[in-house]
This record gives structure tokens, sequence and C-alpha cells, in this order.
């Protein structure tokens, strides 16, 4: 009986030691697939990772192109938008330049027009004597015409005697009166102012009016 004890007593320490072995093969076995299970993910994540980044990095180099065209494009249209300001600004200045000029131009050809349809006042075979009779008063005799030759009326239209004696001595300073005389009209004229003392040495007969 003691020796069977022993035999049973290695048998089961044996079979324990075999158990043992078995479950720590077993962990080995369990250890390596785990780790080659671990290492396969790892992989499948770094390959998954290094294609996401080339993904990421081809979408950023074609929106860093698509910005760098996009600049290109943008600095393209600021320059042509530059040309064509530059080019409307100097034509722009020519024509302003031009309508100025022809300004100026409407300007003198209404003032040519305005002169032209002024009233003017001339003299038309306007004679003057000085008539000293033997019994009587002397007089300076005016006669003749004159004419309205503008296109509007003339007001206040008069002819300015001055008559003058020996010294410088003035005679006559007098008008005689034509009233208002329209356009393109004339008016006869008989007038006759008088004086005192000596023969008349010289006289002057001037026209003046108002357009107004």
């Amino acid at each position: 009986m003691g020796k069977l004890k022993e035999e049973e007593i290695l048998n089961l320490h044996g079979k324990i030691r075999h158990a043992r072995d078995s479950k720590m093969s077993e962990k080995k076995v369990v250890s390596r697939s785990v780790a080659i299970a671990l290492g396969i993910v790892a992989i499948i994540i770094l390959v998954g990772l290094v294609g996401a980044i080339a993904n990421y990095t081809s979408i950023i180099s074609g929106k860093d192109n698509s910005i760098v065209t996009k600049d290109s494009q943008i600095q393209t249209l600021t320059s042509q938008k530059n040309q064509t300001q530059t080019w409307l600004d100097g034509n722009i200045t020519y024509y302003n330049s031009q309508i100025n000029s022809l300004n100026a131009q409407i300007t003198d050809l209404e003032n040519q027009i305005d002169s032209l349809k002024a009233p003017k006042l001339i003299t038309v075979h306007l004679m003057s004597d000085d008539n000293r009779p033997w019994l009587g008063t002397p007089c300076l005799h005016v006669y003749g015409y004159v004419c309205n030759v503008g296109t509007n009326t003339a007001y206040n239209s008069k002819i300015h005697v001055v008559a003058y004696q020996s010294g410088s001595v003035v005679a006559i300073d007098t008008y005689i009166i034509l009233g208002t005389r329209s356009g393109e009209s004339w008016t006869s004229v008989d007038a006759s102012p008088t004086y005192g003392g000596g023969a008349l040495t010289g006289w002057t007969l001037t026209l003046e009016w108002t357009t107004s």
C-alpha cells in the first residue's frame, strides 16, 4: 500500500506538472496570437493613417493649387481693372477737355450772336451846318438819318451834340432825342440846337443808346 500511494502521488504530481505545462503552453499560444492580432490591427491602423494622411495631403495640395490659381486670376483681373481704369481716366480727361473747348466755342459763338443781335445805331448821310442868319438866332443844323442795324431794340436813343467856339468855349452841349428805335429800322433827323456868340469852330455828334 505504501508503494502504491507513492506511485499515485508521483502520478498525481506528473499530471499536475503536465496540466501546468499545458496551461503555460496555451497561455504562450494565446499570448502569441494576441500579439499577432495586435500587430495586424496596428498595421491596419498604420496603413489607414498613412492612407488618410496621403489623402488629406492630396486634398490640401489641391486646395493650395486652387488658391494659387485663384490668386493668379485675381492678380490678372486686378491688373486688367487697373489698366481699364487708367484707360477710362485718360479718355474722361480727354473728352472733358474737348467738352470744355466746345463749351468755350459755343460761348464765343453765343457772344458773337448776341453782339450781332445787339442794338447798334449808325448815321446815314447825317450832315451838320453852322447856320448863322443875318437876322435870327444862330444854330447848328443837324439833318440826315440814323439806323439801328442790330436785331434788338435800342432804347433811350439820342445824339449828343457838343459844339465849340474860339478858345475851346463850349457853345452847345445838348441832346437830340430819338427815343426807342426797334431793330433793323431807321429814322430821319432834322434838328437845330441854337447858341449865342461867335461862329462855331467845331462840333461832335455822338450816338448813344441803351439795351433796355
